[in-house]
């Protein structure tokens, strides 16, 4: 459930006085109420001491017994641990290199029809904290065979994110272009140029920018020469509200967000 930090890379600072002021420049904060939630649900278990996650790109299937358990494929984890805390909650714990890089609790009402969780991103130099909730989307299970969380599980809101994780900004001169994040990551690289390497991401990912109109950037994210992330950002006319619309191949999945100018 960490994919709202990936959402979040683009930004800009003041312009210098001797070029245009480009519309991208300056300090922008995610509107979270603005924030669409995927389409495609969560589907995970814990059986007879197995936890699965069959929506996890690759398909995860590890001990729920809290400690630390090889997965591969993943970019941004190499191990992950499952810990459950009672009936109807849980605890995952991702790690990259030995580092934990996000970790949430996982917690199912007693009618077993909402799911809240409360999550720590610690991919960049500042963590990111928040909370969320999502609704049961298919049957609950027997509760003999399987524990509370079990399920199929539809993103219903992110209610709360710390503000590291939501203001970006860019920094234009001609057509280079500088963005930074709150978090830590940032990048330096020329429209239509190619692709430069996005510091303080742990996959090590590249990005390039394209501009599609005077008022509309793209940024394309690969990884291994592999496109994962396509992101469209648009600045309204009157220059004080952007909308971002992040396509990730990786998941299959559409975000879109409103971002404010600070």
């Amino acid at each position: 459930m960490r994919r709202l930090a990936a959402a979040l890379l683009l930004g800009a600072f003041a312009a210098t006085p001797a070029l245009a002021k480009d519309p991208f420049d300056g300090t922008w904060k995610t509107d979270l109420s603005s924030l669409t939630m995927p389409k495609k649900p969560d589907v995970f278990a814990l059986r007879r001491g197995l936890y699965t996650c069959d929506s996890c790109e690759p398909r995860i299937a590890v001990p729920a017994d809290g400690s630390p358990h090889r997965v591969s494929g993943h970019r941004y984890y190499d191990h992950i641990i499952v810990e459950p805390l009672d009936a109807h909650r849980i605890r995952i714990a991702r790690y990259l290199q030995g580092g934990i890089t996000f970790s949430e609790e996982l917690s199912v009402t007693p009618d077993g029809k909402t799911l809240s969780f409360t999550f720590r991103d610690t991919q960049s130099s500042q963590p990111v904290f928040g909370r969320g909730s999502a609704h049961r989307v298919g049957p609950a299970p027997h509760p003999v065979a399987a524990h509370a969380v079990s399920g199929t599980w539809k993103l219903d809101s992110l209610k709360h994110a710390s503000d590291v994780g939501l203001v970006f900004s860019f920094k234009s001169q001609g057509e280079t272009m500088e963005m930074s994040s709150a978090s830590g990551q940032r990048y330096k690289g020329t429209i239509g140029g190619p692709p430069v390497q996005i510091a303080g991401d742990l996959a090590g990912t590249m990005a390039a920018l394209k501009r599609l109109s005077p008022t509309t950037l793209q940024e394309i994210d690969t990884l291994a020469g592999k496109i994962v992330a396509v992101t469209t950002m648009t600045v309204a006319p009157n220059g004080r509200t952007m909308t971002v619309v992040t396509n990730e191949t990786v998941h299959a999945a559409t975000q879109t967000y409103k971002a404010v100018k600070q």
